[in-house]
């Protein structure tokens, strides 16, 4: 239940990819995490309509997922490169690059207030404040890191892009937290 969904976020958030010539391989294919968070979701979408209401969005980040994996297999998909990011390829994958955040931030916020609803309706802790202001320091460090890019401010992306990744695994934890409780509780 809550354990896959923490799985496939931990498989969304941590990419690890081996790149040889002009072929990526996923070591953590994005496409599994989304299983596993569809699969979890599945099972205590009764607890919430949070949850049911984005499994739409969670198949539809499967699909894209395995395109893009395939893509990066095949050698076809191609980084953005700031010298070419005004191109309209780089614009076009820009532009993909950041619904695909804004639809995985989508999904998690409302799994963190599906979260709120079941600690609302059984009357338990289940963390999902600290889950929220994880959630909150992400966006805005998406945001800040995107904005930083496209503004070709080298040393501030880097340090843009660590901080993020600091924010994703303390969000990781407070999930953790959150499901270790929902065990304790449940």
């Amino acid at each position: 239940m809550i354990s896959k969904i923490f799985i496939g976020m931990i498989l969304v958030f941590i990419n690890f990819n081996l790149d040889i010539g002009y072929m990526r391989i996923g070591i953590i294919p994005s496409f599994l995490g989304y299983y596993f968070m569809l699969k979890g979701l599945a099972e205590i979408m009764e607890l919430s309509s949070r949850f049911s209401k984005v499994i739409p969005y969670v198949k539809g980040m499967i699909v894209y997922s395995v395109i893009i994996y395939v893509m990066d297999l095949l050698g076809g998909a191609t980084a953005i490169d700031l010298l070419y990011i005004y191109t309209p390829t780089g614009l076009l994958m820009l532009a993909i690059g950041i619904i695909t955040i804004v639809l995985s931030l989508f999904i998690s916020y409302n799994i963190i207030m599906g979260v709120k609803d079941i600690e609302i309706t059984q009357e338990q802790d289940l963390n999902s404040d600290r889950l929220y202001l994880a959630w909150k320091l992400l966006v805005v460090f998406s945001v800040l890191t995107h904005i930083v890019i496209l503004l070709y401010i080298t040393a501030f992306a880097v340090v843009g892009i660590l901080v993020s990744f600091l924010i994703q695994i303390y969000y990781l934890f407070a999930f953790y937290r959150t499901k270790t409780l929902y065990y304790e509780k449940m």
